[in-house]
């Protein structure tokens, strides 16, 4: 029986390589494994931390939760105007959940008014350190000018007036009206009474809301430039004095 040798060398070598690929398909399959594996594993990881981030609370004192809510409705009332005052665009923009700022607030309308709370008592002590300064009276007035005509102030202060004509909107009116009596002494008048003080604080206030309010579309309506219309606390400023 003759064999062929190089038949049966050729067929070994065949076979050997065959394996040979075999094992380096099965070592491939096996890491492509173990890579994806891995990639899956720090996926979930990864999900896992994100999830924690996410479900993560924050621990505030109510004190401390109340006075977020409030900074972060100032800042969308001065953005937005009133439409910025709800309890679901609060809450989101503050990073809590709408059943928080209910717990805190029990209702759109209450988070409105401690809102005006808030910035009028921000008013009455800005004026109190103005008196206590020997700041003079036109700078004092144009302090209540400004703090009423901006950030929407006077706008949500018209608003709860309108809304809730049967409660005063104000804080403390005791303190309040003895503050204001302040301003008034310290407004200079050529007359003994000092009813030319008053109506010019009311002169003011009014003035200020009005332009809060709606004075955008009057200055339009009047055909005012953007100057001019900047022009006028100066404007009302100078003729304040000319009263003293």
């Amino acid at each position: 029986m003759i064999i062929n040798t190089s038949s049966v060398l050729s067929g070994s070598l065949s076979s050997a390589r065959n394996a040979r690929y075999a094992a380096i398909g099965c070592m491939c399959r096996l890491v492509s494994s173990g890579i994806a594996d891995s990639l899956i594993d720090e996926k979930n990881n990864d999900d896992i931390l994100i999830n924690m981030n996410v479900n993560k609370r924050v621990r505030r004192t109510p004190a401390e939760s109340k006075s977020l809510i409030l900074e972060t409705a100032a800042k969308r009332l001065a953005e937005l105007g009133l439409h910025g005052l709800n309890i679901s665009g609060v809450a989101k923009a503050a990073g809590m959940s709408h059943a928080t700022v209910i717990h805190h607030f029990g209702s759109t309308s209450a988070m409105r008014e401690a809102l005006l709370q808030q910035m009028t008592n921000a008013l009455l002590s800005d004026v109190i350190s103005a008196l206590r300064e020997d700041v003079s009276p036109d700078q004092i007035l144009g302090r209540l000018f400004s703090m009423l005509s901006q950030d929407g102030h006077g706008r949500l202060l018209a608003w709860l007036a309108l809304d809730h004509q049967d409660i005063d909107v104000l804080p403390a009116k005791s303190n309040t009206s003895e503050l204001f009596k302040s301003i008034i002494q310290a407004i200079p008048n050529s007359s003994d009474t000092q009813g030319d003080a008053k109506l010019q604080v009311l002169l003011v206030a009014t003035a200020a809301m009005g332009l809060s309010i709606c004075g955008g579309a009057l200055s339009d309506l009047i055909g005012l430039s953007d100057e001019e219309f900047a022009e006028f606390p100066k404007w009302l400023a100078r003729h304040l004095r000319s009263f003293a």
